[in-house]
């Protein structure tokens, strides 16, 4: 893949920039806790589903509750979704219309993989030869869930491959354009085109 055909989102360049400002470079500073505390928030666990609480108040407290049951890959996937409540959204769910609600949780979805699978980080990994192996790669090094892994690889060709038919379209647009300025026309295109035109003159076609 040509990552630099990758463009970063306004949500995963504010990840990135958080990020980087508290010095979080490398997949081994992914540390929940100490992000959770970057943010001004806590981690409990307890043997309940995975959820955040959190104050529309003003302030950036919160707390995310993880479910102890869970092994460590899930319990890191978990906290990249539920931390984006707080951070990003207002209102509790339960007083929402399911509608927003579904909305909130497939924005979560997304900045999960923007926060558990930084793009920047990646850049700086040596991949494997085969694209296959990519998302258990992945997987180990952000100790994460394949199956997240694998959303985020996807995820990172879908928007490659559509740079590369953008940009594709681009180039064909223009040279549809290079073709119809007479400047780049062959001297025997022009001089057909100059046969053409006085034809038209003497046959008494008024061009204005």
């Amino acid at each position: 893949m040509d990552f630099s055909l990758y463009k970063l989102t306004p949500v995963e360049q504010w990840i990135t920039d958080k990020y980087i400002e508290n010095s979080i470079c490398t997949p081994k500073d992914l540390n929940i806790h100490r992000i959770a505390d970057m943010f001004g928030g806590e981690i409990t666990y307890l043997r309940t589903k995975s959820h955040a609480r959190w104050e529309d108040d003003g302030t950036s407290d919160f707390l995310i509750n993880l479910d102890s049951r869970l092994e460590e890959p899930e319990r890191r996937r978990d906290f990249f979704h539920e931390l984006c409540h707080p951070l990003r959204h207002v209102g509790e769910q339960e007083m929402l219309p399911q509608t927003l609600i579904n909305l909130q949780e497939t924005q979560a979805s997304v900045f999960q993989l923007y926060a558990a699978i930084p793009f920047f980080m990646i850049l700086e990994l040596e991949l494997p030869r085969y694209e296959q192996e990519i998302s258990h790669y992945w997987a180990h090094v952000f100790n994460v869930p394949e199956s997240l892994s694998s959303k985020r690889y996807h995820q990172i060709k879908r928007r490659i491959d559509q740079e590369k038919r953008d940009l594709e379209f681009v180039a064909f647009q223009n040279s549809l354009y290079r073709k119809a300025d007479p400047a780049n026309w062959c001297d025997e295109a022009k001089e057909m085109f100059r046969l053409a035109i006085q034809g038209k003159k003497e046959k008494g076609v008024v061009f204005e």
